[in-house]
């Protein structure tokens, strides 16, 4: 089967995570870029990869890359593709834009210039105008300029691929869906032959624990999404995308119950997470509870804890954080560590930090962990073995 050079986005700093993802796609010959992936990859194996990958944020595959000094430049490179072969008689398309360090300045006047060329080639070679749909788009493409360099390419996903399509009530500055399967991952949980209970005690509106629930069950990420974004493409293969999906879908397992369970003190995010749950095969297998972590009294020795805690109130550039927001967050990582301390000996704890300054809070000492990106903020994210318990002799 012919193959074809394509791009594996991601979110910053997890480019080897979904390196070592692809591998375990059955994808060979990958290779690291920045904030992504590059490989060459069958029609097949573009399938597997859109419907698979719990880390990547889009795939894309480059159709034309040039110098770009001006949006004159960008408009008759454009005009040299044949659109009418990508986007079909009455398909609608969108198109998006980045740019940085180049002549051209503003992305959205970069994107209109790229549609603007589409719609002159298709209008020439065929006669008909194609329509912009912002929404639900037949096809998707993408413009990247940097340093007056343009790549234009084609998605294969569905926009972004972190919305799985499982969550229908969120609370404020939802955890990204593959941000939180990279904190699974880094936290090295073992579902099936350790059997490992899993927690969340700031559970939001339940993302970790969804995320962790297709992990427990091999539900492909793809799974409850209506489309996977390559359907009405031109070289889309229905035998093979079915073939694809048949074999993922054969090997879904169901959720032990008991094995994942989480718990807010906020009323309206233990609402919106068992919503979500409400909207999955899980819901009866997960318990979602309203608790302040602070009030348990359950024994949780050898979890493993995944957790995002409040990040208190965000200030834009310039503004002073309240000192009595930052010393209520301080407070809240204290009592935190306690009580990993006293209910939860031999646990293995992967938690989000939004500043560096909270990590003491915890009292722990990490055994790895690394920077990530939750949307426009830079957060860390440790990993934590408390000690077990010593028996009374």
């Amino acid at each position: 089967m012919s193959s074809h050079p394509f791009f594996i986005a991601c979110a910053r700093n997890l480019e080897p995570m979904l390196l070592n993802e692809l591998k375990e796609l059955g994808v060979s010959g990958a290779r690291m870029g920045h904030l992504g992936v590059d490989a060459d990859l069958t029609r097949e194996e573009v399938y597997r990869v859109v419907y698979g990958s719990r880390i990547a944020s889009r795939v894309l595959r480059p159709l034309a890359d040039f110098d770009c000094p001006s949006d004159d430049a960008l408009y008759e490179n454009a005009c040299e593709l044949n659109w009418a072969a990508i986007i079909k008689p009455g398909q609608t398309f969108k198109v998006s834009a980045s740019v940085a360090d180049s002549t051209i300045t503003h992305s959205q006047f970069a994107a209109l210039r790229l549609k603007d060329a589409i719609v002159d080639v298709i209008r020439d070679e065929r006669g008909d105008r194609p329509d912009v749909d912002k929404d639900e788009p037949d096809v998707r493409l993408n413009l990247f300029i940097h340093r007056d360099k343009a790549v234009i390419s084609l998605y294969y996903s569905v926009g972004v691929m972190h919305k799985r399509g499982y969550r229908a009530n969120a609370v404020e500055a939802p955890l990204k869906e593959n941000l939180a399967a990279a904190l699974l991952r880094l936290a090295h949980w073992d579902p099936f032959e350790k059997k490992e209970p899993l927690r969340d005690f700031f559970c939001g509106s339940g993302t970790i624990l969804l995320e962790a629930a297709m992990l427990a069950t091999r539900t492909p990420p793809g799974w409850f999404r209506a489309k996977q974004g390559f359907e009405a493409l031109p070289d889309f293969d229905a035998a093979t995308w079915d073939k694809v999906k048949a074999e993922f879908d054969a090997a879904i397992v169901p959720l032990a119950p008991g094995l994942i369970g989480g718990a807010d003190i906020d009323a309206q995010a233990v609402l919106s997470a068992r919503a979500n749950f409400k909207r999955t095969p899980w819901a009866a297998a997960v318990s979602i509870g309203m608790a302040d972590f602070r009030k348990l009294d359950g024994d949780y020795t050898g979890a493993v804890i995944v957790t995002n805690p409040p990040y208190g109130v965000r200030v834009g550039a310039g503004e002073v954080a309240d000192p009595k927001s930052v010393a209520a967050i301080h407070k809240l990582y204290e009592d935190f560590g306690y009580f990993l301390k006293m209910r939860c000996p031999g646990s293995r704890v992967t938690m989000l930090f939004p500043d560096p300054a909270f990590e003491k809070d915890i009292w722990f000492k990490p055994v790895r962990g690394m920077f990530m990106d939750n949307g426009a903020l830079s957060v860390r994210a440790n990993v934590y073995e408390v000690q077990a318990a010593r028996p009374k002799e």
